[in-house]
């Protein structure tokens, strides 16, 4: 935190303010709910920074394990081995259900002094900080924060009542920004949508409907991929034969590649020995491509070429090279509408794929070429918009994600709320935690010491 502290506030560490640091039960955990049963944390439960009851799984919870492991209002759940990215995540359990706290999640409990909320938010702005991964121990796929360095965090103690306020100015802060993400993040699928809808209505002629009228124009004619392109596929050279690729100069294309878009450059290169000697065939520039098959969404999305390159079998070339660019480019925009009704046509079992005769049959519905270039025109302004658009959206989304650790800076600064003098001073506050603590820990050597007694006793 900052050196400089707000009036009244004080800084200790955070063991002093913890009334309990624990990790959490290795009872057997069921997929499903059964009679009887309890929901259990794990480390997906707090995976968007709230307890996610739809992520937790189920145990066979004794009174016992209630009493030791159940969690209590104000409880914060933290994420002590994880990736780096998720490393230091953390929840506040302010919920009426019981929830077993479960193995792989630290529980912090903080002193009745302490806002368990406050404690939330002052771990939150440390992790947005990257504190955690300062001091993270790394092994192969994960890191971890060990119990001793998470107790030696300084933390920021403000009076109790101004630690309610600023609990309640923070969450209503963040109630607010979680209401904006979720209106931004429905954009991309509403530009999405209307792309999609832009391509619809200019291969079925309703984009230039308007446009036509009192035009002596040529009627659309319905016609194939095949009789308008020579359609080709290319091959993989043999992965064994280093002359195929090493030193290779010649882009070479996988299907993984074709993603609704132009493509400028390879992620791999052959020889012109592997064009010589197999069927990785070299394309002209501006040759469209359609990937056959592949993971995922991959099967029957389009790529333009913006380079001379070779492709692997798993990609259909469209070659004509006589094929004025206006027409190429309403091709490709008529292949990109219809990328859904494509991937039907597959054929196979588990992963179908599309072969060069259901490109070939591919049927295309073709206006002339005035009307194509009108249509091109058109399609390039609406898309432009909706690209002016999206380059908004992202400038604005990179702005609010970074709001979260200005309104903590803030929060801890002593910006956000007032300080008031009737409030008093957390030095109090903090003489008041020490004498717990310290009775706490003469409770606890005095039974110790009784057990020793009876031991020696017996």
């Amino acid at each position: 935190m900052e050196n400089k502290l707000p009036k009244n506030w004080i800084e200790t560490d955070l063991d002093t303010v913890i009334l309990r640091m624990t990790n959490g039960s290795s009872l057997k955990q069921e997929e499903e709910p059964f009679e009887g049963s309890l929901p259990i944390s794990r480390i997906e439960t707090i995976w968007n920074e709230t307890i996610d009851l739809d992520r937790v799984k189920y145990v066979d919870a004794s009174e016992e394990d209630i009493e030791k492991y159940g969690l209590q209002k104000g409880d914060v759940l933290f994420s002590h081995i994880n990736s780096d990215k998720h490393l230091g995540k953390t929840a506040v359990f302010n919920l009426e259900e019981t929830l077993i706290h479960g193995i792989n999640l630290l529980l912090l409990r903080a002193m009745p002094q302490f806002n368990g909320d406050l404690l939330n938010y002052i771990l939150r702005h440390y992790r947005f900080s990257g504190k955690f991964i300062e001091v993270a121990q790394r092994s192969v796929n994960q890191s971890s924060i060990n119990q001793k360095k998470l107790k030696s965090f300084v933390v920021p103690l403000p009076p109790l009542a101004e630690q309610q306020r600023i609990v309640a100015k923070l969450d209503d802060l963040f109630g607010h920004l979680d209401n904006l993400k979720t209106r931004l993040n429905n954009i991309p699928q509403i530009l999405k949508n209307f792309r999609q809808a832009v391509l619809t209505q200019a291969v079925t002629g309703k984009l230039t409907e308007e446009w036509r009228v009192g035009k002596d124009l040529e009627e659309w004619k319905e016609t194939t991929i095949g009789k308008l392109f020579t359609v080709k596929t290319g091959a993989t050279p043999k992965r064994g034969n280093t002359s195929y690729y090493e030193r290779g100069k010649i882009p070479w294309l996988k299907s993984g590649q074709v993603k609704n878009e132009y493509i400028y450059e390879a992620e791999e290169y052959i020889t012109d020995l592997a064009v010589k000697e197999t069927n990785a065939k070299l394309y002209p520039k501006d040759t469209l491509l359609v990937a056959m098959y592949g993971e995922g969404k991959t099967r029957g999305q389009v790529g333009w070429m913006k380079l001379e390159a070779a492709s692997n079998q798993a990609i259909a070339a469209l070659v004509n090279e006589e094929m004025d660019i206006k027409s190429k480019q309403y091709v490709y925009y008529y292949c990109l509408s219809q990328y859904l009704e494509i991937r039907k046509q597959a054929e196979g079992g588990n992963q179908p794929n599309l072969n060069l005769s259901k490109i070939k049959n591919w049927k295309i519905s073709v206006p002339s070429i005035e009307e194509q270039t009108e249509i091109v025109k058109r399609v390039e302004h609406l898309f432009t918009k909706a690209d002016t658009i999206e380059a908004q959206y992202q400038n604005l989304k990179t702005k609010i994600d970074s709001l979260p650790q200005a309104i903590l800076a803030k929060a801890f600064k002593g910006e956000l709320v007032a300080q008031l003098e009737s409030d008093g001073s957390a030095a109090v506050l903090l003489e008041e935690i020490q004498n717990i603590k310290a009775s706490l820990r003469g409770t606890k050597q005095s039974v110790k010491g009784k057990r020793k007694k009876r031991t020696l006793n017996t």
